[in-house]
């Protein structure tokens, strides 16, 4: 008898879920440095993880009517003690030892699609900030948690690109705007 009580208290503890070592609740507040970013609004949704040591990946869902421009020095990852901007975006193909290099993507009305920042971004495992200059807008990604991010990425997985109201898929999915956009200073414009 006492071996099956013992049996039965251990069985209920290893279904016990792992205690957090972070007793804040999960999107309860914003890290201050993350490996994780996104932007969230009802035309494009930017995702960047930077998933090993200087190996930033940027997605994106464009949910627009529009083909727009992204030049890879448009994205731009705030580190420690400066800022670095991508230089290429590293598109894989069939064969992975011959991956296609390119400055400049176009964004193409409701699409999804992936690519690999490359840029002096040496090992950096986590950055204080993402800006993408994008058109004449400014768009700063939150940082998430790993939690929180890996939670957004379930329901961007979920959007319809051939639904012709997405509000319907915001409703469902229950998407919240992240980030912020803003007009392009001019100024900084001429300098980059």
């Amino acid at each position: 008898m006492i071996q099956l009580v013992m049996l039965l208290c251990f069985s209920f503890l290893s279904q016990q879920p792992a205690p957090r070592l972070d007793k804040t609740p999960a999107g309860s507040r914003s890290p201050d440095k993350s490996a994780y970013f996104a932007f969230v609004d009802r035309d494009y949704i930017f995702t960047l993880e930077i998933v090993k040591p200087g190996v930033p990946l940027l997605n994106f869902v464009s949910m627009a009517d529009e083909d727009m421009k992204l030049e890879a020095k448009n994205v731009r990852l705030a580190m420690e003690n400066r800022k670095a901007a991508g230089k290429m975006f590293e598109i894989e193909t069939g064969d992975i030892s011959q991956p296609l290099a390119t400055a400049l993507l176009t964004i193409h009305p409701r699409s999804s699609f992936g690519v690999r920042v490359i840029g002096d971004f040496e090992s950096i495992q986590e950055a204080n900030g993402v800006n993408i200059q994008f058109g004449d807008e400014e768009l700063k990604l939150a940082p998430m948690t790993g939690f929180d991010f890996d939670v957004l990425v379930l329901k961007v997985d979920r959007i319809n690109l051939g639904s012709p109201d997405f509000s319907q898929d915001w409703q469902v999915l229950r998407l919240d705007r992240l980030g912020s956009r803003s007009p392009v200073n001019t100024r900084k414009r001429l300098r980059d």
